[in-house]
C-alpha cells in the first residue's frame, strides 16, 4: 500500500532500453485446499476452504493488518464471502504463502508479484494500487537518499560505503535501488551471500533494513551512507530535513493479484470487485475508512500481468536481484 506520491512520468521505457518465517494462522490441517463443484459454481480450489477467501499483504510498515481491514470488508460484503487475514512477518514469507497457495488474494509490489509467479504461483493481476488520490497513474518512485547535510551528492560516490536497502525482495527499495546505482555507474554485483542469506556486493556494503521508513531512518541517523525508499516515506523525510534525495526512479504501482486456482466465477467475481474499489465505493458500501488506510489506499486501476513486463526485463538485466529465488 502507498502513500502519497508526486506526479508520474512514464519513464518505464528507460527501465527498459538500459537494462520460511512461520506462516501462522491458516497453516493448520483444516486449511487444505477445497475443491468447489457445487450447482451454480465452477470447478475451483479455494486457499483454506469454500466461501472463504484468505488475503495476503506485504508487512512492509506497522499495522498492515489493521490498515487493510476496510478493503477486507468491502470484499467480503461485495462477494458475500467471508475473507480472513493471512499474517506474514516478512516479503518471504508473503511469497511462500502465494507459491503455496495459502492465500486467495494478494496486495503486494511488483516484485513480489514477479518472484511468486517465477516460482509457480498461480496468480493474475487484476488492478494496480493508485499511488495518491491527485493522479490515475499507478505508479510511484523509488527515491535514493542520504542524510541532510552529508557530503555524498551523488550516487556513484556510493561506492565503498554502506547501502540501506528495504529487503532483497522489496521492489522500490531493492531492485529499483540497484537499477539506479548501476546506471550511475556503481558495480551492482555480488560474491555470495552474508550469515542471513542476504546477498554481498563487491562494491559496497548492504545493509536491510526490513522495511522503508527503516531505511530511512538508518540514512538519517547515519547508520547508512546511502539508502533507498519509496517515495512516500523518502518526500516526507527530506521536508523535515532528515534526508536529501540524490535521485528517483519510477516504478510500476504494486497489484491486487488474484488465484487462477480460484472457481472461475469467483475469479470474474472477484475480480469486478477489486477493479472498482475506489475509497468512494468502499464508504459507500457502509464501510469506516481508518486513518492507516486512507492514509494510504487511494483506489485502483485496472491492469493485467503486461504492466509488470518492465519488472521482468529488469530482473534479467540485474543478476544480482535474483528475482527467482
Amino acid at each position: 500500500m502507498h502513500l502519497s506520491r508526486s506526479t508520474r512520468i512514464g519513464v518505464v521505457g528507460s527501465v527498459l532500453a538500459l537494462a520460511v518465517v512461520a506462516l501462522t494462522g491458516c497453516s493448520a490441517s483444516s486449511n487444505a485446499a477445497t475443491s468447489d463443484s457445487s450447482a451454480g459454481s465452477s470447478t475451483g480450489t479455494w486457499a483454506k476452504s469454500k466461501g472463504t477467501l484468505v488475503f495476503g499483504a506485504v508487512p512492509d510498515q506497522a499495522g498492515s493488518d489493521a490498515n487493510n481491514k476496510p478493503l477486507e470488508e468491502y470484499i467480503a460484503k461485495k462477494t458475500g464471502y467471508e475473507v480472513e487475514y493471512y499474517p506474514t512477518a516478512d516479503y518471504t514469507a508473503l511469497i511462500a504463502a502465494a507459491v503455496a497457495g495459502k492465500v486467495d488474494v494478494m496486495s503486494s509490489g511488483g516484485l513480489q508479484y514477479v518472484q511468486a509467479t517465477n516460482k509457480g504461483a498461480a496468480l493474475e493481476p487484476v488492478a494496480a494500487t493508485l499511488s495518491s488520490p491527485d493522479v490515475k497513474d499507478p505508479g510511484y518512485y523509488s527515491e535514493a537518499i542520504t542524510k541532510a547535510g552529508s557530503s555524498i551528492t551523488s550516487l556513484k560516490q556510493a561506492k565503498g560505503k554502506t547501502v540501506c536497502f528495504v529487503d532483497p525482495n522489496s521492489t522500490s527499495g531493492f531492485l529499483f535501488g540497484l537499477y539506479q546505482l548501476n546506471k550511475a555507474g556503481v558495480d551492482v554485483s555480488t560474491s555470495g551471500t552474508d550469515a542471513s542469506g542476504n546477498p554481498k556486493f563487491d562494491a559496497f556494503t548492504a545493509y536491510f533494513a526490513g522495511a522503508h521508513d527503516k531505511s530511512e531512518q538508518a540514512v538519517a541517523s547515519g547508520q547508512c551512507d546511502v539508502g533507498f525508499a519509496e517515495d512516500s516515506i523518502a518526500e516526507p523525510a527530506a521536508k523535515k530535513g532528515e534526508v536529501e534525495v540524490l535521485g528517483k526512479q519510477y516504478v510500476p504501482g504494486g497489484p491486487l493479484s488474484i488465484s487462477t486456482k480460484l472457481p472461475k466465477d469467483v475469479q470474474t467475481k472477484l475480480g469486478d470487485v477489486l477493479s472498482g474499489a475506489s475509497p468512494e465505493a468502499i464508504k459507500k458500501a457502509g464501510i469506516t475508512l481508518t486513518d492507516g488506510f486512507t492514509e494510504g489506499y487511494f483506489g485502483v486501476q485496472a491492469e493485467d500481468a503486461s504492466y509488470y513486463k518492465s519488472i521482468r526485463d529488469l530482473c534479467s538485466t540485474i543478476p544480482s536481484a535474483d528475482c527467482a529465488k
